[in-house]
């Protein structure tokens, strides 16, 4: 039985009176306002925040052991080392707040909003965070064994070094996350989001990632010992000292892998050399000469220029090219950067071209005879295309801005399509 009752405990939040150190077990604070309340050290086990408003408050050290916080606003309120295992906060807002070294064991967080919010050395095993927000967290060394992690929008968040360890993340988005030295030992990843994650280190033994995006990881020194692999998309992974499945991999989308040491595309594998690297079975280092690297930086201007690049070369720009005729060699990857501008430009030949930035062709077709062409969530594309004699990949991400018709080839590759999206 709490020593305060509600009003007692409204008062003194009102008068602006510390609530630290209160017994305050089971106590009703439903749609209660309680800004910057401080509540350190309080015992609050059972109590009822449901919907109430904490934004700011001090739970440092409290015990909020199955409190039920299920819409409680706690932006920014610290809850460093608090207890709050079994504690239902679902649907609960706490960007930003600090839950360092928090107890989250067997807490319910659906659907929550944790952008922001810092979370490092917290326990959060068999803790439901099923379609939570976690973009931009800071989890480092937090632990999530067996938790559920399923269908949470968590791009560019810090795992490094957490466990993760059977833990669910199916259709999750952890595109661009860290995941240094974590443990994702037998989770359960299937068609999760993981493009641009860095797991260099990271131990991925007897994981399921089935359908997942790995499009561009950083999977440096990573081990994928047993891992499922079945229909994901492992374009432009970097995989120097990888340890491989251990089992023959098939039906994996790729078409080429980054073996450099440095990550820098320096060392390319296609084809046939791609299953061996990925599963180690009878994988022989393989010397790669390193390709020809040029680089366009911010703040560069290049007009009425043509440029020819050399077979498997890598291209960067993101300077503003205009008025520009670009010739890429065969096998060559062409990235136009976010800051990359091709203003009245064409391009042909049969390398991989990446459109973070704008392209707009200079007479119709502006691109001719690509391998593959991505344009990302970023991109803008305006342009006529001419396929390739042989397929060529398209992929335009959700969120991109197209204007596009795509033609056939030369030699009766099927397209005739046009394509319009976004502004």
């Amino acid at each position: 039985m709490a020593e305060l009752t509600r009003d007692q405990v409204l008062q003194k939040a009102k008068r602006g009176e510390k609530l630290e150190r209160a017994d305050l077990k089971g106590i009703d604070l439903s749609k209660a306002a309680l800004p910057g309340a401080a509540f350190s050290r309080a015992d609050l086990d059972g109590a009822n925040l449901e919907s109430a408003v904490l934004r700011k408050a001090a739970f440092k050290n409290a015990s909020l052991r199955e409190a039920y916080l299920a819409g409680a606003d706690l932006q920014e309120a610290n809850l460093e080392n608090a207890d709050l295992e079994g504690a239902k906060l679902d649907r609960a807002n706490l960007a930003g707040a600090n839950l360092a070294r928090a107890n989250l064991e067997g807490a319910s967080l659906a659907g929550a909003n944790l952008a922001g919010a810092r979370l490092p050395y917290a326990q959060l095993g068999a803790a439901n965070l099923t379609g939570a927000d976690l973009r931009g967290a800071v989890l480092a060394h937090a632990l999530f064994e067996e938790a559920s992690l399923g269908g949470v929008k968590a791009a560019e968040a810090d795992f490094r070094n957490a466990n993760l360890r059977g833990a669910m993340l199916t259709e999750g988005d952890f595109s661009r996350c860290t995941f240094v030295d974590a443990s994702l030992v037998e989770c359960k990843g299937a068609r999760a989001k993981l493009a641009g994650a860095v797991l260099t280190k990271a131990d991925l033994t007897r994981a399921d990632l089935r359908q997942a995006d790995l499009s561009d990881v950083d999977a440096r020194h990573a081990t994928l010992a047993d891992a499922k692999l079945a229909g994901a998309k492992l374009t432009g992974a970097k995989v120097a000292g990888l340890v491989g499945t251990g089992a023959p991999v098939a039906d994996v989308q790729v078409a080429w892998l980054d073996t450099s040491e440095a990550g820098d595309g320096t060392g390319r594998i296609s084809n046939g050399e791609i299953p061996s690297r990925l599963s180690g079975l009878g994988a022989k280092p393989v010397a790669t000469a390193p390709a020809a690297r040029r680089y366009f930086g911010r703040g560069d201007v290049l007009k009425n220029a043509t440029l020819t690049f050399e077979p498997d070369a890598r291209v960067e720009i993101d300077s503003l090219f205009e008025n520009c005729t670009i010739q890429l060699g065969e096998g060559t990857q062409l990235v136009v950067g976010p800051a990359g501008v091709l203003a009245d430009c064409n391009i042909a030949g049969g390398g991989s071209i990446t459109i973070n930035g704008q392209f707009f062709e200079r007479q119709s077709p502006g691109i001719v005879g690509p391998r593959e062409l991505i344009v990302s969530r970023e991109g803008a594309l305006v342009s006529s295309i001419e396929q390739s004699a042989e397929t060529t990949r398209f992929s335009f991400e959700r969120g991109s801005r197209l204007r596009v018709k795509i033609g056939k080839g030369k030699n009766g590759a099927k397209g005739d399509t046009s394509v319009q999206k976004g502004g």
